[in-house]
C-alpha cells in the first residue's frame, strides 16, 4: 500500500495543477467564449503553451493514477482493462498537445483532423473508464464512505458526453463548449476524488 503513496501525490498533483490552468484560462483575455468556444481553442494563439501544460500535467495525472490503482488497490479486484484504458487516456491526451485544434470557421486541416480525433478517443475512453471503475471502487474502502459523491460526479459524465456530441453540430453549435466544460471538469474531479481517497488508504 506504501509503495502507492507517492505515485498518488504525483497524480494528484498532476490533477490538480491542470485543474488550475484550466479555470486560469478562463479569466485571461483569451478571446474565446466559454459557452462557445472549445476548451481545445486556448491551444491556439498566445495562451497556447499554459494550454499544453494543462494537458501534459492531466496526462502525469491519469496515468499516475492508474499505476497507484494498480499498486494500492490490485487487478483484481479491480479490471485491469480499465487501469489500461487510462494508461490510452494519457496518449491521447498528449497527441491532442502535439496536434492543435482548427477555430471554427478556418476550415479543416490533416493537423485539426488528428487533434479531433485523439479527442474524441479520450473522451471515450475517459467515460468507459469512469463509469466502469465507478461501481467497482464504491464497494472497497475507502470509496464506500464517498459512494454517493462518487456516484453523483460518475452520474454526470454520460449526459454531459452525450451533450457534447449533440452540440457538435448546429443550431446547438453555440453552446458545445459549455457542454464541453461539464464533461472536463466533472470527470478530472472524478479523477482528483478517486486520488484524495487512493492517498487516504495508503496513509
Amino acid at each position: 500500500m506504501q509503495s502507492a503513496l507517492p505515485i498518488a501525490i504525483v497524480s494528484f498533483l498532476g490533477t490538480l495543477i491542470y485543474l488550475i490552468i484550466f479555470f486560469t484560462l478562463h479569466f485571461l483575455p483569451t478571446g474565446y467564449n466559454p459557452i462557445r468556444n472549445a476548451v481545445s481553442d486556448y491551444g491556439v494563439g498566445k495562451y497556447s503553451p499554459l494550454f499544453r501544460v494543462a494537458l501534459w500535467s492531466s496526462s502525469v495525472g491519469v496515468l499516475t493514477l492508474a499505476i497507484a490503482l494498480a499498486v494500492g488497490v490490485g487487478a483484481p479486484p479491480l479490471v485491469s482493462r480499465y487501469l489500461l484504458y487510462m494508461g490510452l487516456i494519457t496518449v491521447a491526451r498528449i497527441a491532442m498537445s502535439l496536434f492543435p485544434t482548427d477555430l471554427e470557421g478556418k476550415g479543416l486541416t490533416f493537423i485539426g483532423i488528428l487533434h479531433y480525433a485523439f479527442a474524441i478517443a479520450a473522451f471515450t475512453l475517459t467515460y468507459m473508464t469512469i463509469s466502469n471503475l465507478t461501481p467497482e471502487l464504491v464497494m472497497l474502502s475507502p470509496w464506500t464512505m464517498v459512494q454517493q459523491p462518487l456516484t453523483f460526479v460518475a452520474g454526470l459524465v454520460e449526459p454531459a458526453l452525450i451533450m457534447v456530441v449533440v452540440t457538435m453540430f448546429r443550431p446547438l453549435r453555440r453552446i458545445f463548449g459549455l457542454f464541453e466544460r461539464i464533461f472536463l471538469l466533472s470527470t478530472n474531479v472524478w479523477f482528483l476524488l478517486v486520488t484524495i481517497l487512493l492517498l487516504v488508504k495508503t496513509f
